[in-house]
C-alpha cells in the first residue's frame, strides 16, 4: 500500500514540473515580460531624459496661443505650425508625448509659474521684464512689421508715423510692450502718444484692423508674410523693426533640470536636420535661424 502510495506522489510531482516546464516555455515563445522575444525591437533610445517633474508624467505640457501662424494655430480643429512640430520633436527626443494647454497670451506666464503647464512654446518673445519672472531658450530671430490696409492709406512707414493713431496689438505680447517703450520715447521728444488697442488675440488685432477700428497692427516678420498670402490684397507692410529679436521656449525661473533636459533635445533636434525642415516647411527665411 505504501509503495502504491509513493508511485503516485512520484507520478504527481512529474506532473507538476512538465506543467512548470511548458508554462515557461509558453512565455518565452510569446514574449512575456521577463524576456523580449527573438527579432522584436527595442525601446528607442531618447537623446535627452525627460525632467523628473512634469505635470503629467509621460507628457510634455506646454502652454501655447495658437493664434499666431506660422508658429502656433488651429486647422479644422487641430493645432499646427512651426512650434508645435517643433515641441512634438523636442517630446519625442526625451522620450514622451505632448499634451498642448491652449489659452490666451497673457496667461502663459501665470499657468507657468502656477505649475499647469511645463513649458511654454508659443513664440515668445525675449525681452528683459520677461526674464525677470521667467528663462528662456532661444530658438529664432526675426523682426516685427507693421501692417496695415492695402494702400496705406495714413502713409505710415515708422513706429513715429503712428504717433495719434491707433495700433492694435494682443494683449500681454511683445508688441503692446514695444509701442508702450515707443510712447516714452515720443512723449520725451514732445509727439503725441500711440493709441493702444489691446485684445485679446492675434487675430483681434487683425480683424480690428481690417473694419477701420485700427489704424494698424504689428505683427512678427513671418506672421505679416503669412497674412499676405491669407489675405490677399487686403493688407500690407509699411514697415519694419526690432530686427535684433529673439523668441525662445520660456522655463520656470531657477527650474535648471528642466532647461537642461529641453536644450539637450533641442541641440538635437537641430542636428538631425528636423529644425531646417520645419523652417522651410512654414517658409521661414534660413537668417531667422538662431542655429547658424
Amino acid at each position: 500500500m505504501m509503495m502504491k502510495n509513493t508511485k503516485m506522489l512520484v507520478c504527481a510531482m512529474l506532473v507538476l514540473v512538465a506543467a512548470v516546464l511548458s508554462a515557461c516555455g509558453t512565455n518565452s515563445a510569446n514574449g512575456g515580460q521577463a524576456s523580449s522575444p527573438a527579432g522584436s525591437s527595442k525601446p528607442q533610445e531618447t537623446a535627452a531624459a525627460a525632467p523628473s517633474f512634469l505635470v503629467e508624467k509621460g507628457f510634455l505640457t506646454y502652454g501655447t496661443a495658437a493664434t499666431f501662424p506660422p508658429f502656433e494655430y488651429m486647422v479644422n480643429n487641430e493645432f499646427t505650425g512651426f512650434d508645435v512640430e517643433l515641441g512634438q520633436a523636442i517630446a519625442k527626443e526625451m522620450g514622451v508625448e505632448v499634451k498642448i494647454q491652449s489659452m490666451n497670451f497673457d496667461g502663459l506666464i501665470p499657468a507657468l509659474q502656477g505649475k499647469r503647464i511645463d513649458i511654454i512654446n508659443s513664440a515668445m518673445y525675449i525681452k528683459p521684464e520677461r526674464e525677470e519672472q521667467v528663462d528662456f531658450i532661444p530658438y529664432m530671430g526675426l523682426a516685427d512689421s507693421i501692417v496695415v490696409k492695402s494702400g496705406n492709406p495714413k502713409g505710415i512707414k515708422s513706429l513715429d508715423d503712428l504717433s495719434d493713431l491707433t495700433v492694435a496689438v494682443t494683449r500681454g505680447a511683445v508688441e503692446e510692450i514695444n509701442v508702450r517703450e515707443h510712447n516714452e520715447k515720443l512723449k520725451q521728444a514732445g509727439k503725441k502718444e500711440i493709441k493702444i488697442l489691446a485684445l485679446p488675440t492675434g487675430n483681434d488685432a487683425v480683424l480690428a484692423t481690417e473694419q477701420g477700428r485700427a489704424d494698424a497692427f504689428l505683427h512678427s516678420s513671418p506672421g505679416a508674410a503669412y497674412l499676405q498670402e491669407e489675405k490677399p490684397g487686403v493688407f500690407e507692410i509699411a514697415g519694419s523693426f526690432g530686427a535684433d529679436t529673439k523668441i525662445g521656449i520660456a522655463i520656470r525661473k531657477g527650474d535648471t533640470e528642466t532647461k537642461t533636459a529641453i536644450e539637450a533635445a533641442l541641440k538635437k533636434v537641430v542636428e538631425n536636420g528636423t529644425y531646417k525642415q520645419l523652417m522651410e516647411k512654414y517658409h521661414l527665411p534660413a537668417e531667422m535661424s538662431y542655429f547658424k
